[in-house]
């Protein structure tokens, strides 16, 4: 059962107020990312399961996809969901030849992984993935 609602504030805009009385605690909304993927200014992580990796100081590792090259763990490399996560990116990478360097700066940074989000956004979004999801928040339907 839904706990809250949109409304619109004339000083917050659109906001979410709880549709009844509520206890500390309690869920008002569960739903799913429309995209998930590594935060900003991260180390190298796995793209399926976001798991640190391990790369050496030139870039070598073994986990990486075999399709792309970029960072992907040997369980999602080749595990059940196959990288399910990945998939969208992989396309872009291999038809495009983006390869992954692999390199972190000093403070443990890897810039090169701040791309994947937006791009599983635009992937999501070319697919018609999002379009239903935006339609029915703009709806009511949060």
């Amino acid at each position: 059962m839904l706990k809250a609602r949109l409304e619109h504030d004339a000083v917050f805009g659109r906001c979410l107020a709880v549709a009844e009385p509520v206890q500390r605690g309690d869920l008002l909304v569960e739903e799913l990312p429309f995209a998930f993927g590594p935060k900003r200014d991260s180390g190298i992580v796995c793209l399926g399961c976001h798991q640190y990796l391990q790369f050496g100081e030139d870039g070598d590792s073994l986990d990486r996809c075999e399709l792309c090259d970029w960072p992907l763990c040997g369980v999602c490399a080749g595990g059940d969901d196959d990288g399910i996560h990945h998939r969208s990116e992989c396309v872009v990478f291999s038809a495009a030849r983006v390869t992954f360097a692999g390199n972190v700066s000093e403070d443990g940074v890897c810039t090169q992984l701040d791309c994947i989000t937006p791009l599983r956004l635009v992937c999501g979004w070319s697919r018609g993935c999002l379009r239903s999801g935006w339609k029915a928040a703009r709806q009511g339907g949060v």
